[in-house]
C-alpha cells in the first residue's frame, strides 16, 4: 500500500487497525529509506486522534451531566468490576475508600484505585477531571464521585439518576 493511500485510510481505521500502523511506522523511524514517510504516517494519526478528540469534547460539552454519563457508560459498557464498584458507592455512601473496598472483599484502598481507572478511562465522554487536593495529579475519581473526610464517598446526584437510568440503583440502607 501507498503511502499516500495509507494517509488517505486513516480517518477510515479503527483503532486497533491504527495501532498495528503506528507500530508499523514506528519501527520504520530509524531506517533511512522509509523514515520520513514513517514520520508523516506518525504525524498523520496524531492529526486525527486530535480532531476527533475536538469533535467529541464538542459534542458532549453540550449535553447535561446525565446524558454525558449515559453516553460514556453506552459508547464503552461497564466491566463486571465496573458495575461491582459503582453499586457498592450507591449501597453504601458515606464509606471510605478502604470500607468500600471490604464490602467488596478487597483489601486497602482497591476500590479506589479501580473507581478512578473507571473515570479516566471515560474522561473524555464525561468532563476533565480536577486537580487533587493532596496531590500534584488528576483526581479521577471526583469525576462521578464525591469525596469529604466527613462524608465520606457519594455519588453526584446527577451521575446517579444517569447510572439509575442505566439500571444501576441504590440497593442498601442509604445516607448514613
Amino acid at each position: 500500500m501507498s503511502i499516500e493511500a495509507i494517509l488517505a485510510a486513516i480517518p477510515k481505521m479503527d483503532p486497533t487497525r491504527r495501532a498495528t500502523v503506528r507500530a508499523n511506522a514506528e519501527a520504520k523511524l530509524s531506517h533511512p529509506s522509509a523514515g520520513g514517510d514513517a514520520r508523516r504516517v506518525i504525524d498523520a494519526l496524531d492529526a486525527q486522534i486530535e480532531l476527533e478528540a475536538g469533535v467529541l469534547s464538542e459534542h458532549v460539552s453540550g449535553l447535561p451531566v446525565a446524558e454525558r454519563v449515559i453516553e460514556a457508560f453506552t459508547h464503552q459498557s461497564m466491566s463486571e468490576t465496573e458495575r461491582r464498584i459503582i453499586q457498592v458507592l450507591l449501597d453504601n455512601p458515606g464509606l471510605s475508600s478502604e470500607g468500600l473496598s471490604q464490602k467488596l472483599g478487597w483489601g486497602a484502598q482497591s476500590w479506589h484505585m479501580h473507581f478512578g481507572e473507571m473515570c479516566k478511562k471515560r474522561e473524555a465522554r464525561l468532563w476533565p477531571a480536577d486537580n487533587a487536593v493532596v496531590r500534584n495529579a488528576a483526581f479521577f475519581s471526583g469525576i462521578l464521585a464525591e469525596w469529604s473526610e466527613v462524608g465520606g464517598w457519594n455519588m453526584k446526584p446527577d451521575v446517579a439518576e444517569a447510572l439509575s437510568a442505566l439500571g444501576l440503583k441504590a440497593k442498601g440502607p442509604g445516607p448514613r
